[in-house]
């Protein structure tokens, strides 16, 4: 099959995720797949990332980021890089990008993750050519711009747009499953799939810290790891305010953050207020290739996700990762995860912020239980959501959509 895969982000620096992982596996099993993508980082902090007036499409091929035997082509439109023009001008130019694609060879199906940039174009061009369209339901993209009230309002009409015309809809969990349906798109159209995990990458292993000494954590240290984007809703803060009364029990706790985000300078200062700076490490975005490594070097991982309109549905991929690597989660109870991870049978202790810090200092407390819950984990992964089964399942509904 050939397969194009659309969304509006950078295919090319954005962490990695579903959007590059199913690519990659689609095209290591013998597909060959397009992704036309949407530099949305073309003003980062050291200001533009390119020319403000650029119009060319760039093609990258060969592009393996989360599996070197999965190449794809990424195709990239241009754009004017400034203020509101970038989106307008990427709309149109991703739009016709679609169209020539679609122009240039037979296309058997489009995997759609965009909505206010991409979607109603890319329907549009799939209408025209008779390709169908499958749309992979991941996030609630209106609640994304939540703080700009007129863009989110925008965006909530075109995900309506997008869920009712799409061939299927394939969401992340029931409560998505509900949420489109909310828009009138009937059951037979929609799939529930969640994430996945590579199993062999991220395989369970016993605790090894070589690789994060250079970070001051010693052999003798109790780490918990907490990896990904820091957003201002990851729960971090409420962490890093009641980690002194865990360090008055256990003075070798290291929280160790890998990743960055919007939130990653006020919990630096945060961690200083609170007399923890020397328990709390950040490093930065590390290379993928190194997370198994990292997440081994770790006793318990976290996810303190506060609850809002962003994170209720949420499935992260991280904590996928985090117990298939054997160890054990402790995380704030949001609806989507239940379904899929329901508590301790399958490796993950849920708590409330207010408790978060007493359920960790628990754990450290018991080694036996932080053994047995990794173990629990580790097989719920390898039993029910390897990658290449997510896959296979995912290509199992894009057939039945066609």
């Amino acid at each position: 099959m050939k397969i194009v895969v659309i969304h509006e982000v950078n295919y090319l620096t954005k962490v990695i995720y579903e959007y590059q992982i199913i690519p990659e596996i689609l095209a290591s099993l013998g597909h060959e797949v397009v992704v036309i993508d949407y530099d949305e980082t073309w003003r980062d902090a050291n200001g533009l990332t390119g020319p403000i007036w650029d119009l060319k499409t760039r093609v990258h091929k060969g592009v393996s980021r989360a599996y070197p035997e999965g190449q794809v082509t990424v195709r990239r439109p241009g754009m004017i890089r400034l203020p509101v023009l970038s989106r307008l001008t990427g709309a149109a130019l991703n739009g016709a990008e679609v169209f020539r694609e679609l122009r240039r060879s037979h296309v058997d199906a489009i995997l759609l993750y965009g909505v206010p940039t991409v979607g109603v174009q890319t329907l549009l061009a799939a209408y025209f050519h008779g390709v169908p369209v499958i749309f992979r339901a991941i996030d609630i993209s209106h609640e994304l711009v939540a703080r700009l009230p007129i863009v989110s309002r925008v965006t909530r009409f075109l995900e309506g747009v997008v869920y009712k015309r799409a061939d299927g809809v394939i969401a992340l969990t029931p409560r998505f499953k509900s949420y489109i349906q909310s828009y009138g798109v009937p059951e037979s159209k929609v799939r529930v799939l969640p994430v996945g995990v590579d199993c062999r990458m991220f395989c369970d292993g016993s605790i090894s810290r070589t690789g994060v000494h250079h970070w001051g954590i010693t052999d003798d240290d109790f780490v918990a790891l907490f990896m990904g984007t820091i957003y201002r809703f990851s729960g971090l803060d409420r962490v890093i305010q009641d980690l002194p009364q865990l360090i008055a029990a256990h003075p070798t706790t290291k929280l160790l953050i890998v990743g960055h985000g919007e939130d990653e300078p006020r919990l630096r200062e945060l961690s200083h207020t609170m007399g923890v700076a020397h328990n709390v490490v950040f490093t930065g975005v590390q290379p993928y290739a190194l997370l198994p490594e990292i997440i081994r070097a770790a006793n318990v991982c976290i996810n303190p996700f506060e609850l809002n309109a962003i994170t209720r549905d949420i499935l992260p991929t991280k904590v996928f990762q985090y117990l298939a690597t054997g160890r054990p989660v402790l995380a704030t109870q949001l609806p989507g995860m239940l379904p899929f991870l329901a508590g301790e049978q399958h490796g993950v202790v849920y708590a409330s912020p207010e408790d978060f810090i007493a359920q960790l200092g628990a754990l450290e407390d018991d080694h036996d239980r932080c053994v047995s819950l990794g173990k629990a984990g580790a097989e719920t992964m390898r039993s029910s959501y390897d990658w290449l089964r997510i896959a296979e399942k995912l290509l199992a509904y894009m057939a039945e959509f066609n």
